[in-house]
């Protein structure tokens, strides 16, 4: 079947299925016609072929609507949860808390998978910090990574085309931006780090005259800082910040 490049397939296929249609119901209606009127043996004849020609063309029109079906189906979930409804790509980051096992079960798939595949690359193994697990924007990148690898090599559409999506865009990328992520880190760092809070939302607790500026005034600049906000959200953290007019230093 042919189609215009902008013409949405499913389009062309009930613009073709139309037209057979009305091409075998005027058939039809030939057939009749000659039936009524066949009184000779080359009539007869004739009618025959018409015969054959509409049920040909009947099987045609049962065919573009198979092929209309196609088109315009849903495509089926691959992957789904026992209520049917599509699973939650997997994530490091929203593991549930208290859940040991649930945490073992992807450390266990994620370990063997770096010793078999991702640290076979010179670059991974060059820019993957000795302290990776302690970094979580690290672990989330290699378990979706590693996802990507299962899906493209093992799941229900793999090929190819997934095979080199993953060599030639995921995996560069997730190395380069655990290069980036911990550029200098070691384990020392960590200990010295160890009790502390891992995140802190900047003034997370003085958000409510951000809750009225934006709700009722966001066509101004919003509200003028406090020295208390200065100094909560100031980077690095300083240690103080002069109470003076306008939030100057």
């Amino acid at each position: 079947m042919r189609h215009d490049d902008e013409q949405d397939p499913g389009t062309a296929a009930l613009a073709a299925v139309a037209g057979l249609a009305r091409t075998v119901d005027s058939l039809g209606r030939d057939v009749y016609t000659l039936n009524q009127a066949a009184k000779s043996t080359a009539a007869k004849a004739d009618l025959k072929a018409l015969a054959r020609t509409v049920e040909s063309l009947g099987n045609t029109v049962t065919s573009f609507e198979d092929l209309l079906a196609r088109l315009t189906a849903k495509p089926a979930k691959t992957k789904a949860s026992g209520d049917g409804e599509a699973e939650p790509v997997r994530s490091w980051l929203r593991l549930p808390e208290g859940d040991a096992a649930a945490v073992e079960a992807v450390l266990s798939e994620l370990l063997p998978w770096m010793g078999l595949v991702y640290l076979r690359y010179a670059t991974a193994r060059e820019e993957l910090p000795p302290c990776w697990l302690w970094h979580p924007e690290i672990v989330e990148e290699l378990v979706w990574l590693m996802d990507a690898w299962t899906a493209a090599y093992e799941g229900p559409e793999a090929s190819n085309k997934l095979v080199g999506d993953w060599h030639d865009r995921q995996r560069p990328g997730v190395t380069r931006r655990i290069s980036e992520y911990a550029p200098s880190c070691d384990v020392l760092k960590h200990r010295d780090d160890a009790g502390q809070s891992a995140v802190t939302v900047p003034l997370a607790a003085e958000a409510d005259p951000f809750v009225t500026w934006w709700a009722t005034d966001r066509h101004q600049t919003g509200p003028e800082p406090t020295a208390a906000q200065i100094k909560a959200g100031r980077r690095g953290a300083l240690a103080a910040v002069p109470d003076t007019a306008g939030g100057q230093r």
